[in-house]
């Protein structure tokens, strides 16, 4: 790939690239779909929609297992970017995200798991909707796509909105749909600027939108129609007696490179915390970087994006926060940056991390009482009370 090549829009089942164009850090121009190409082919599709059809349920679960196969093992054709085998799709990966090769296979895995997941909801009949949803998918993790085949099992046609940052999966996916035979005038692939995202929300019937804090505030995704997935801000209640595990506690920072929404961001410890916090810390420490570590392989970093990340937790630290793990936040080696597994420990709930879910394996611990664990957990999607206590109440896991 080079800065040369640019990824097109599907539109009306037809390629198109636009005059607009962003580059992907590492890979290829990609075209952006301006406010009035997204109204117009909107407008367009609910004009047409007697004519569109998307196959029936069996026919379309057997297809999307027959595109997933494709995307995580074959030759897929992508366009604009060739015929892109597995290795090459690793190799995208690892240019454009930083992943390293066993985390895209890991993830490639978990997108078929899903598919059976959803395949074996016995209500399925029930969600099929029809019409037309938005998937707008973020940059941290390509599981994600898990929204794109929900949406097109359920009988939608799908619009795809990729991550401006890392667009390269989902287009693996498109060109996987496209050469099982799923029909072209029922997909859209859409990247857009920010700016974009309301008039896309409002020309389609349903929306499925991954995002975090900034995106959760936007105003235009108040809507009775949008999922909005995300932030997950995961937190651990650690109980007053309850041992604690240090792999255990570690590996739910650290697994998938800290890039999912219900890897844990706070440790909530209704105890005095620190001795048991610098366990955990000693485990995160021996995470290795280069080589990836077999368990819990970590993502690399550009340069200045490892920089901006780490001056925006160094900013935020004081007062009454200081890091547990012994690395440097920012660690390169094998000609790659790294941002390392960092523990750290907060004197109160108020503190300006506690809750702040960044795209690096990076947790807070807190000491607190019942009371403050219960306010944690109230703004936190996910709360793992694991082996460590009960859930204060009022939370759910």
């Amino acid at each position: 790939m080079t800065g040369e090549t640019v990824l097109p829009l599907l539109r009306a089942g037809r390629w198109y690239r636009s005059m607009d164009t962003v580059p992907v850090p590492g890979g290829p121009l990609l075209s952006l779909a301006p406010e009035i190409l997204v109204r117009d082919d909107g407008a367009r599709l609910r004009a047409r929609r007697a004519a569109t059809t998307v196959p029936p349920r069996a026919r379309r679960l057997e297809l999307l297992r027959e595109a997933v196969a494709l995307f995580r093992h074959g030759r897929v054709p992508v366009e604009a970017l060739g015929v892109q085998d597995a290795g090459g799709f690793e190799e995208a990966m690892r240019a454009t995200a930083g992943l390293p090769p066993a985390l895209v296979r890991r993830w490639s895995a978990m997108l078929g798991e899903r598919l059976e997941e959803l395949a074996a909801d016995e209500h399925a009949d029930e969600h099929d909707t029809g019409g037309l949803t938005l998937v707008s998918l973020p940059a941290n993790t390509f599981t994600c796509l898990e929204g794109v085949l929900e949406a097109a099992l359920s009988g939608a046609a799908v619009w795809i909105r990729p991550s401006r940052r890392e667009p390269l999966s989902s287009a693996r996916l498109v060109g996987a749909l496209l050469s099982v035979g799923w029909p072209p005038e029922t997909l859209g692939y859409y990247p857009s600027a920010p700016k974009t995202l309301p008039a896309m929300i409002r020309a389609t019937d349903r929306q499925i939108v991954y995002g975090g804090d900034g995106l959760a505030a936007e105003p235009a995704l108040d809507t009775p129609s949008l999922d909005l997935r995300g932030p997950g801000r995961a937190c651990v209640i650690v109980g007053a007696r309850e041992p604690v595990d240090p792999e255990d506690l570690a590996d739910r920072i650290a697994r998938d490179a800290g890039r999912f929404c219900t890897s844990t961001s706070t440790v909530v410890c209704l105890r005095a915390a620190e001795a048991d916090a610098r366990e955990v810390a000693a485990v995160l420490d021996g995470i290795s970087l280069d080589p990836p570590d077999p368990r819990r392989p970590q993502a690399s970093w550009a340069e200045a994006d490892a920089a901006r990340m780490a001056a925006f937790v160094s900013d935020r630290l004081a007062p009454g926060g200081r890091v547990l793990t012994r690395r440097p936040l920012v660690v390169r080696s094998g000609g790659m940056t790294f941002l390392a597994p960092t523990l750290v420990h907060v004197d109160d709930v108020g503190h300006p991390l506690v809750g702040c879910e960044l795209p690096f394996p990076l947790a807070v611990v807190v000491s607190t009482d019942e009371a403050g664990a219960r306010g944690v957990a109230a703004g936190s999607r996910f709360v793992h009370p694991a082996c460590f206590a009960t859930v204060p109440e009022g939370a759910s896991s």
